[in-house]
């Protein structure tokens, strides 16, 4: 996360690395797919992410055989908007 922060930066120890609990690893492999597979906007000078392509978060759950659909779609498109608002909110 720190190294994708615009400028980037190192963590601030090595005790915060944080566990993902067994229940959220098929979001988890969702989003590492699709996490790229965003809409954009002109703003008049760069294009600006305005959200996560549904489309392709629903292709990568059928590709991959989602057991829990509709559960693991929100648990993504969360992820993503929670990293997005953190963002907007950096810089």
């Amino acid at each position: 996360m720190y190294s994708e922060r615009k400028p980037p930066g190192e963590p601030p120890c090595d005790t915060c690395w944080v566990e993902l609990r067994s229940e959220n690893d098929e979001a988890a492999k969702i989003f590492g797919i699709v996490r790229g597979q965003v809409l954009t906007r002109f703003n008049g000078e760069v294009d600006v992410i305005i959200g996560l392509n549904h489309l392709a978060v629903w292709a990568a759950l059928d590709a991959y055989g989602a057991k829990n659909r509709i559960g693991t779609f929100e648990k993504v498109t969360r992820l993503f908007y929670a990293l997005k608002h953190e963002e907007d909110k950096h810089g």
